[in-house]
């Protein structure tokens, strides 16, 4: 097995975020140590000299002007995050858990 050097490590990090894989597949894929994997990833998240900022701001807008006292279905309302990488909108609708995934994702970026 090849001893990976840091940057190595850093480069598969970003590269697992981007697959839009998860980490588990992403793993298996390039025949990595899940458990060295997590390791890994902790260790540069507590040696990273870059200050640690909130991660997103979430809220909800409705997606259309309401000119009436009813309520906006949940079908028009949208979530929004605002993330280093840009904006990024989703229905309301949208599962829990595939939002979830989304802030992983996010969160490795």
């Amino acid at each position: 097995m090849a001893t990976r050097s840091h940057q190595d490590w850093a480069v598969l990090i970003q590269q697992q975020s981007a697959s839009g894989l998860t980490i588990s597949n992403f793993c298996r894929v390039h025949k990595l140590s899940l458990s060295g994997f997590y390791a890994r990833k902790a260790d540069m998240a507590k040696t990273s000299s870059q200050p640690i900022a909130p991660f997103v701001k979430a809220t909800v807008t409705s997606s259309t002007a309401i000119t009436t006292q009813t309520q906006p279905t949940a079908s028009a309302q949208t979530i929004h995050f605002q993330h280093h990488t840009g904006l990024w909108t989703f229905p309301s609708t949208l599962p829990a858990r595939y939002l979830l995934e989304i802030i992983k994702g996010l969160q490795a970026c």
